[in-house]
């Protein structure tokens, strides 16, 4: 190890993986590749062929740092469940990667929206809170909890599963918020409404077409399951504050939406209501965070108060 590691971070979606170099605490310009379809084996094959790659052209890898959705040991790097990505349930991701590699080293693997959190801690919108929550909006949803300066793992690795809470339960039953309040959600309530292919509906440019009145009547009403999510996990934890992540969250649009809703909740404005941020790291979050995570999982601590760029 050195004392400003070389550490090549993934983030691993339901569709596509980026990654990227970090060099003395600096994030190189990130990369994408297509998410593997099939068995673990090709997984590990795409991600050790990125890391071979980095060695083969001269790059001392100190590390693999994998920021991954679903319930992640960090202890046993192990994927108690690994969300959408089926194939990968209950492996342990760490210790099978080593063999794809030319070189081995230390593998660290994290929850995606812990290393959100983890990343807007060292170095993003939380440096100076102890308790705060992250909420990551993307196809699924995804949350983090910090409580008196530490990350909330719980009892089975999945604390802070704020997608899975249960409301609406009159209409759509057990479902949880996740077929509410996500990209997927509003993409799937704008086909409907407008009778169009949902695979034809990018999520995010629905927040440039406000101006539309019927457009418009279809994303507030998402936002509004948004707010619901965001205000119970207020009314249980009280946090300093709540910071908004995900892809989308990057359009100008959605926080002025997100805050509009909440206000449409009369005990918001009267007894609940904190801070609602964006998250200062945005869609690089999960990369940093895991870069993050690995200087702390692999006793790099000093590092991890550092600046990543």
């Amino acid at each position: 190890m050195t004392d400003s590691p070389n550490v090549l971070a993934f983030d691993v979606g339901m569709n596509v993986i980026r990654y990227a170099l970090f060099t003395n605490g600096r994030q190189g310009i990130p990369g994408t590749i297509a998410m593997p379809a099939g068995k673990a084996e090709s997984f590990y094959e795409t991600l050790a062929g990125v890391a071979n790659r980095c060695q083969d052209a001269g790059t001392g890898l100190s590390g693999i740092a994998i920021s991954m959705p679903g319930f992640i040991d960090t202890t046993h790097r192990k994927a108690i469940t690994a969300g959408p990505l089926a194939m990968l349930n209950g492996r342990g991701i760490g210790q099978e990667l080593v063999e794809y590699l030319d070189h081995s080293v230390p593998i660290w693997v994290e929850n995606d929206a812990n290393c959100a959190a983890i990343a807007e801690k060292c170095s993003g919108n939380a440096r100076t809170l102890d308790d705060f929550v992250v909420i990551t909006v993307d196809t699924g949803i995804g949350g983090a909890v910090f409580l008196n300066g530490h990350l909330l793992r719980g009892r089975d690795w999945n604390a802070g599963e704020l997608g899975m809470m249960i409301t609406n339960f009159d209409v759509a039953g057990p479902l949880p918020l996740h077929d509410f309040a996500s990209t997927i959600a509003l993409r799937q309530r704008y086909a409907e409404e407008f009778g169009v292919p949902e695979e034809s509906v990018v999520a995010s440019t629905l927040l440039r077409r406000l101006d539309e009145p019927r457009v418009r009547e279809v994303v507030e009403r998402w936002a509004d399951y948004v707010a619901i999510l965001i205000y119970n996990t207020v009314v249980v934890l009280n946090p300093e504050c709540v910071l908004i992540g995900g892809q989308i969250s990057q359009e100008s649009a959605l926080m002025p939406l997100i805050k509009d809703a909440l206000l449409r909740i009369p005990t918001w404005k009267k007894s609940f209501r904190v801070p609602v941020k964006r998250c200062r790291h945005s869609g690089n979050a999960s990369l940093v965070g895991a870069y993050y995570a690995f200087l702390n999982g692999t006793g790099h601590e000093e590092g991890a108060t550092g600046e990543a760029r």
